[in-house]
């Protein structure tokens, strides 16, 4: 049997595969039309800058512990509860924006909240998935999950770019008090069989024993190093441009948001297919696979910062689409695959700590941009990611020829 027919046979990975595609839909709703909303309001790219830091600041600051956290506690209430959490926080602010009362402040509460509910997400749904599928079925199951966070890109950002020709924000949050009502209710009906837990009573104490031993078992594992090293790499250096994208789109290209938001679309568009081809092939290089993707992803995006033609911009995101599914896919398959199940939601924790330094560099090249402009701080932030990347693929390759 095909392996992707046999993971969706699956009923309650169907389930968190919706929740997880919820997330990643407003995440990309939000990172093109908060971007755009924010720079038409206030013309400064720090601000923008400081809107995305907001977004992604909970997962550095909560990310280990919430992996530590889903290791003693049930995951699948913890998860619920963020949800409804989430979807309080969308309502009042669907609110807000419906009697035109809504400001800056609250959107980058908003956006602190939705770093949250994901910062939750991460550790714990696919610590969730990991359990309900067979070891040998993990690159098709994160390949499949994989899918939906890209194709989410695509549609996720036209959506964006539609609504904001209006220049409002109301449809984006009444649809994400919507999404995230479903994805709870979605929760409330997983049938997953919780693994024992110990009687002992977390403390503190406890919990900071629990992320000093993960880290001890990650350094046991050259793989992992490598994978954690890297994702520091590209979060506070690469996938920053996140940032700073309706910027740079509207000073080099055009101040449409539709072409904002079909740019952004493409680049998932690549994405989709690219790990598609990873969850339907079986890999035997999985490290370089995932350095590869990462270097063609900086590359595209160094080249799109020099981009002032559509046309070239188009072939440069969706190529970076593919380097981002040899990045995305194969972090996930190989966090998972390298480590035991007893101790992935602490190791998936602290992943979540590495993807958090994506707000550090979102606030300086915010400043950066504000300073020297969005065009110039990027170019200069990617520079360093590749020569970085490099480095450590080098590196890599010295490790294959002495073992």
């Amino acid at each position: 049997m095909n392996p992707i027919i046999e993971v969706l046979k699956t009923k309650d990975f169907k389930r968190l595969w919706f929740i997880g595609t919820t997330g990643m839909s407003m995440r990309w709703i939000e990172q093109i039309a908060l971007g755009f909303y924010v720079y038409k309001i206030t013309q400064d790219e720090f601000l923008v800058g400081l809107v995305f830091f907001f977004r992604n600041i909970p997962m550095l600051l909560f990310g280990a512990f919430i992996g530590v956290l889903s290791d003693e506690f049930d995951k699948k209430s913890i998860l619920k509860a963020t949800l409804l959490m989430t979807t309080i926080v969308y309502l009042l602010l669907t609110i807000s924006s419906f009697l035109g009362q809504l400001n800056y402040f609250q959107i980058c509460f908003g956006a602190f909240v939705a770093g949250v509910a994901w910062s939750f997400d991460f550790p714990i749904r696919r610590s969730l998935l990991s359990e309900i599928v067979d070891k040998r079925l993990y690159p098709s199951a994160i390949g499949l999950d994989m899918t939906s966070s890209n194709i989410a890109r695509v549609i996720g950002p036209i959506f964006a770019g539609i609504v904001l020709q209006q220049v409002t924000l109301l449809p984006i949050y009444l649809f994400g008090t919507l999404m995230f009502l479903m994805a709870f209710i979605a929760c409330s009906k997983v049938e997953i069989k919780a693994i024992p837990k110990s009687n002992k009573i977390s403390s503190l104490k406890n919990l900071s024993n629990d992320l000093i031993e993960g880290i001890k078992y990650i350094f046991q594992s050259k793989t992992l190093v490598t994978v954690l090293v890297v994702t520091i790499v590209m979060n506070s250096l690469v996938f920053t441009y996140q940032s700073q994208l309706s910027v740079i789109v509207q000073n080099n290209l055009t101040d449409l948001p539709i072409i904002l938001g079909v740019l952004a679309a493409l680049e998932g568009l690549g994405a989709t297919f690219g790990t598609l081809l990873i969850a339907n092939f079986p890999f035997k290089r999985g490290v370089m696979i995932f350095l590869s993707g990462s270097f063609l992803f900086g590359f595209c995006i160094m080249a799109f910062a020099f981009s002032q033609s559509i046309t070239l911009s188009i072939i440069l995101m969706i190529l970076g689409g593919f380097g981002m599914a040899g990045f995305g896919t194969l972090q996930s398959i190989l966090i998972i695959s390298s480590s035991d199940q007893k101790i992935r939601g602490r190791v998936l924790g602290i992943l979540a700590i590495t993807i958090g330094t994506q707000p550090i560099g979102a606030f300086l090249l915010g400043y950066f941009s504000r300073e020297y402009s969005s065009v110039a701080a990027l170019k200069f932030s990617v520079l360093i990611a590749l020569i970085l990347l490099f480095i450590i693929t080098l590196v890599q390759m010295r490790k294959k020829t002495s073992s």
